[in-house]
């Protein structure tokens, strides 16, 4: 008979009594739920479990506990034997009606103190039996140095510990259960983003391949026509500018590019001069936008620096394209410095080389076509005499030779005035075309700038070859004839018929259109 039982008899009162403690204290149901508490703390306290060299998996050692925690102490085989809490767990043909959080059943609870007579540890044991997958704490010695108490040992007040007090309506399980681990990797994606994400790649990744092959297709077709250009600028008849005597024209802007276009009957400008038919100014304002083409009138009566008083086209042929340059600076005050002259053939080459010009023409300008085809031009270009004549008049698509004659009739209307205004047309017309589709410049560039003659150099020629495209489609075009209505009148001077010209009503027509400052 254990010495803490008042008698022999275990009963269910006895069981749930609270345990002896110092002799020195009274024994208090709130110490000792306390103590029952701090010993259920420390045999919950290892996260590993009991250690494997003190007690098996299954229970209890059958031979007692290691040296390396308590005094070795045989328990008997009913207590933890086969048949009771070892290796088959409950006695044979009993089972517990609910399991007490030791894993022990109320049928098998022992005594308070020592073992029931069917060998079942203490309640307040330390060696109640684990949780399963759990292991004993391997710190043997509370944190005052001191052992834990022996089987039927009463507790020293040194060694109760300090512990939290338990919130209530809340288990030790739960207080020390740690909180689940977040997992650091971020949730994935919605499946629809994650599979739209392709399919954004997919369309960059297209366009991407357009804007290149885009890019791509601009860079060879510009290298192209920069490889025509040139090969027609090297074919070009290019000359030094002779000499100059008026280079003092007001009329003169930064922003404004001429280049005076001088037509000549000439086959081949290099042995003979021939006549200047048509003068034209082609000024590129690049504040206005707008590409001026300026007609000087043939008939106009001017000073010719060096050489007297007399019509402006025999400028040309007494000091060719210079001396023309300058008359115009001397009369008009307009700066020049610029010219390309362009034969017959040089024309007809040029407008074949757009496909040709529509035009509307009468019957009378039909055949007077016909007439400048069967006298000069077909003959000009090697041609049978009756090639290529119109039948009748109309709006009609003339080729290079029936625009090339169009534009010299001069007895068919109002001579002179209307002459100037067909040149103007022709050349409208083939930048027209050139504007539409500017691949037409390159073949302008192949055929007919080898029969043009300049003072330009090659720099600034392929500077107006790259540049031209762009203006023809970003530039109005506009003409106009000096001198006006109203700015001249008709003499008959040393027989010969002539324009008197107001020059100051000239000038300022060329400053309000040329050199506009504004649109």
């Amino acid at each position: 008979m254990d010495k803490y039982h008042k008698n022999g008899d275990n009963t269910d009162g006895e069981e749930t009594m609270f345990f002896r403690v110092a002799e020195s204290e009274k024994p208090t149901d709130q110490y000792d739920t306390q103590q029952l508490n701090a010993g259920q703390v420390r045999r919950q306290a290892g996260q590993n479990g009991y250690p494997q060299n003190g007690y098996p998996q299954n229970g209890y050692p059958q031979n007692g506990y290691p040296q390396n925690g308590y005094p070795q102490q045989s328990y008997p085989q009913n207590g933890y034997g086969q048949n009771s809490y070892g290796q088959g767990g409950y006695p044979q043909g009993q089972r517990p009606r609910q399991s007490a959080p030791g894993g022990y059943g109320q049928q098998n609870r022992p005594a308070q103190g020592n073992y029931s007579r069917s060998g079942s540890a203490p309640a307040n044991s330390q060696y109640r039996q684990p949780a399963s997958g759990q292991r004993p704490p391997q710190q043997n010695r509370s944190a005052s140095g001191q052992r834990p108490p022996q089987w039927g040992q009463s507790a020293p007040s040194s060694y109760h510990q300090p512990q939290r007090q338990s919130q209530p309506g809340r288990s030790i399980s739960q207080r020390q259960s740690p909180p689940p681990r977040q997992s650091r990797q971020s949730a994935p994606e919605p499946v629809s983003r994650q599979r739209s994400a392709p399919r954004r790649r997919q369309k960059k990744s297209l366009l991407g391949r357009i804007v290149k092959l885009v890019i791509t297709l601009i860079v060879a077709l510009f290298l192209l026509y920069s490889a025509i250009a040139m090969v027609g600028i090297l074919g070009m008849n290019r000359v030094s500018t002779g000499e100059r005597s008026v280079t003092s024209g007001s009329l003169d802007a930064s922003y404004v590019k001429n280049v005076l276009v001088i037509g000549t009957d000439t086959r081949d400008p290099e042995q003979e001069r021939g006549r200047s038919d048509s003068m034209i100014l082609v000024s590129m304002n690049s504040r206005t936008k707008e590409i001026y083409m300026t007609s000087f009138m043939r008939d106009a009566y001017v000073e010719i620096p060096g050489n007297g008083s007399g019509k402006l086209n025999a400028a040309y042929s007494y000091g060719g394209p210079e001396l023309l340059m300058d008359t115009l600076e001397s009369n008009y005050d307009v700066h020049i410095d610029d010219y390309v002259m362009i034969t017959f053939a040089a024309c007809a080459e040029m407008i074949d080389a757009v496909g040709g010009v529509e035009l509307t023409i009468s019957d009378e300008e039909a055949q007077a076509v016909n007439e400048i085809l069967i006298s000069e031009v077909n003959e000009i270009m090697g041609d049978d005499r009756e090639d290529d004549l119109l039948d009748s008049g109309g709006t009609l698509t003339l080729d290079g030779k029936q625009a090339l004659s169009y534009s010299r009739i001069r007895y068919v209307g109002n001579a002179d005035f209307e002459r100037t205004e067909r040149q103007r047309t022709v050349m409208q017309q083939v930048m027209e075309k050139a504007k539409k589709n500017p691949l037409r410049l390159a073949s302008i560039c192949m055929s007919a700038l080898p029969k043009m003659t300049t003072n330009l150099s090659v720099g600034a020629l392929y500077g107006y070859a790259v540049t031209t495209p762009f203006k023809l489609i970003s530039h109005d075009m506009a003409q106009q004839r000096i001198p006006a209505d109203g700015t001249f009148s008709g003499a008959d001077i040393g027989g010969e018929s002539v324009l008197q010209v107001d020059f100051a009503a000239a000038q300022q027509q060329l400053a309000d259109t040329v050199y506009a400052d504004k649109p």
